[in-house]
């Protein structure tokens, strides 16, 4: 095939993977922090202040709102407390459902710019693909990243994990270019991808563990680093090799510095007017220095000498402060520190199961090829980029405790996508019927990509199917509150004629998508910040997949008889306070009314829902009698 021809291949193949990731768009309403985001990014293009949500990634915040730069939706007043404290949720409710903006468009722009990253991403993979194993393999691999439905899910989402798997996979690449051949050029791309890294994702630091990796790699291979000025025409020997790879990454790192603080406008102070007594933080310093630490000890010298942005310096003990300890299910199970096998898991089910059987018939195809130790040796050299990624990122995904959602392993699927492309060789090869194998397994992977569309997030592969994976996986998994279109449509196919309730995880608005019912147990998604719910009654019942495991309300985890005996004291007390005519306190309201929400959960996980809109919804038709059997008769309880 021509070079011309191949590379048009390929990009009708990304074209068609950008338009498949965003032109469910419209299916979909916020997910997750995406109305974090998308305000906070648009702060800073417009009021170079960088309060808002300064713990995710600039980079992506930054490039989904370059078209409302255009476009110039109605901002909202930024002489308000909400502004004056940096609440980028209150901020963001206003942006999105009550200044009058074009909701639906404000995300279709910002989600195409974000899948330009993940089309730079397949991309990446093509041209790896490529380089180890030849054209049709390279075909076969952006395919695969084409039709995942993991990429598909995240790639046109305004989060930041599409755009980080992007940058590990150019940083890498850029510094094992600069490592074969040293010149001005590549070193500034390697700089400017390890700066764009930085600002994409504050996982960044584990690009050091995987560049050290690929630097004793480099100095312990060929002795002799073809250059160009203003080093020798080649460098010899391993000493003087390893001494101008230091000083050229050093000078990447000040390149890299560089970018961070052009990302925030070359200003240290994150308020762009700083008024004492009258801004702060959502969350103090106070309380991100603490505990007392070896990186926190970093990050106070860092602030007291100025040596990088306020906010970049905020973001990542932000980060650093609430990632090691974060609620989590998987399987029934609640933890605050994580699992080992977390991602292994997920990956396991949220993966085609042909992706697999492609790697394994790639690795089995390697194998049988007669190479000598030499010629093994170079295959794992020209291999090492990456796998050193894939070996640091899994190394601290294991050991991370940030197990809230499969996207959070993104970054190793390139790799993936090149190993199982190794399978392209079986094409035309003896036996014969190897070609029918590897041809029928692509069309398993596409098949099941195009039967899950448009809920990609949503997709499990056949050990689990999306219809019980809420049993194993929630959070962005499967429910990052996406579906609220979805069940608007299912309510208007059925309009109910009795109460509606509703538990919703999530950042969508139910009144702007016209679902009207009271609200339980989920105060903290409710942006309206509503008050404690009404009387509670027979109706239809709808409940989001993550609530219904009780993840983040006060009766995390299985109901059990320390729950229930809690519960009746709850119960007890509120009957007080009703007899002497006082009120609930908030905080007594929001915990009987989430106590209420998980009897009542425990009680249904013997009944089966009449409808699961989206995959993401659990449907339940109750009466009054049923209800009230569940909240205030005596139940079984394991």
């Amino acid at each position: 095939m021509s070079r011309p021809k191949l590379f048009l291949l390929c990009a009708g193949i990304l074209a068609l993977y950008w338009w498949m990731a965003t032109s469910v768009s419209d299916r979909q309403c916020t997910t997750g922090d995406e109305i974090a985001h998308l305000t906070a990014g648009y702060s800073y293009w417009t009021t170079d202040d960088y309060r808002l949500q300064p713990e995710n990634g600039n980079l992506p915040q930054r490039w989904a709102a370059i078209p409302l730069l255009v476009t110039k939706p109605k901002f909202p007043s930024l002489d308000q407390t909400a502004w004056r404290i940096s609440d980028v949720w209150d901020m963001g409710f206003q942006w999105f459902y009550s200044s009058g903006n074009d909701l639906a468009a404000m995300l279709r722009e910002g989600r195409r710019m974000i899948a330009l990253f993940g089309v730079a991403l397949g991309a990446l993979v093509f041209l790896w693909a490529r380089r180890l194993h030849g054209d049709r393999a390279a075909l076969l691999a952006v395919s695969l990243f084409a039709f995942c439905p993991t990429m598909l899910a995240n790639g046109a989402l305004i989060t930041s994990d599409i755009t980080a798997a992007c940058m590990f996979l150019a940083a890498v690449t850029a510094f094992w270019a600069m490592a074969h051949r040293l010149t001005p050029a590549r070193t500034v791309l390697f700089g400017l991808a390890l700066g764009l890294l930085c600002v994409a994702k504050f996982s960044a630091p584990l690009i050091a563990p995987m560049c050290a990796a690929l630097f004793v790699i480099r100095v312990l291979g060929e002795p002799v680093l073809p250059a160009s000025a203003p080093f020798a025409p080649a460098i010899l020997g391993r000493a003087r090799i390893a001494l101008s790879l230091v000083a050229a990454t050093l000078a990447a790192c000040v390149l890299a510095v560089g970018v961070i603080w052009a990302s925030y406008g070359f200003r240290y102070s994150m308020f762009n007017k700083f008024e004492p007594n009258r801004v702060r933080s959502l969350v103090g310093w106070d309380v991100l220095e603490s505990p007392r630490g070896p990186i926190v000890g970093a990050i106070q010298v860092a602030r007291a000498h100025e040596l990088l942005p306020e906010s970049y310096l905020y973001g990542f003990a932000h980060t650093y402060r609430f990632s090691r300890y974060r609620k989590a299910f998987l399987n029934g199970e609640y933890r605050s520190t994580g699992w080992v096998g977390f991602f292994p898991y997920t990956t396991a089910v949220k993966t085609p199961l042909a992706l697999f059987g492609l790697i394994g018939l790639s690795g089995v195809y390697a194998a049988s090829r007669r190479r000598t130790w030499p010629e093994w040796r170079a295959r794992l050299y020209a291999w090492s980029p990456l796998l050193a990624l894939f070996v640091v990122y899994w190394a601290f995904s294991l050991t991370s405790g940030l197990n809230i959602g499969h996207r959070h392993i993104i970054p190793v699927y390139p790799v993936l996508f090149v190993m199982a492309a190794g399978a392209a060789a079986w094409i035309g090869a003896a036996p014969r019927w190897t070609t029918a194998v590897v041809l029928g397994l692509a069309a398993w992977f596409a098949a099941e990509s195009l039967w899950i569309r448009p809920r990609y997030l949503a997709y499990f592969n056949e050990i689990v199917g999306p219809r019980n994976a809420w049993r194993h996986l929630v959070d962005s998994s499967i429910d990052w509150g996406q579906d609220l279109p979805t069940l608007k449509g299912w309510l208007q196919d059925n309009p109910p004629k009795e109460p509606v309730f509703i538990s919703y995880f999530g950042s969508g608005d139910l009144d702007y998508y016209g679902i009207k019912a009271t609200r339980i147990g989920d105060v903290n998604f409710d942006l309206r910040h509503r008050g404690v719910p009404g009387v509670l009654g027979g109706g239809l019942w709808i409940i989001s997949v993550t609530q219904f495991q009780q993840v983040y309300t006060t009766a995390r985890g299985p109901w059990d008889r320390q729950k229930e005996e809690h519960y009746h004291q709850l119960l007890a007390h509120v009957l007080d306070l009703e007899n002497t005519k006082t009120r609930l306190t908030y905080q007594e309201g929001v915990e009987f009314e989430e106590y209420q929400f998980a009897r009542l959960c425990h009680v249904l996980r013997g009944k089966e829902p009449i409808a699961e809109p989206g995959y993401t919804f659990l449907i339940y038709r109750l009466t009054d009698a049923e209800v009230m059997r569940a909240l205030y008769e005596p139940i079984a309880i394991p």
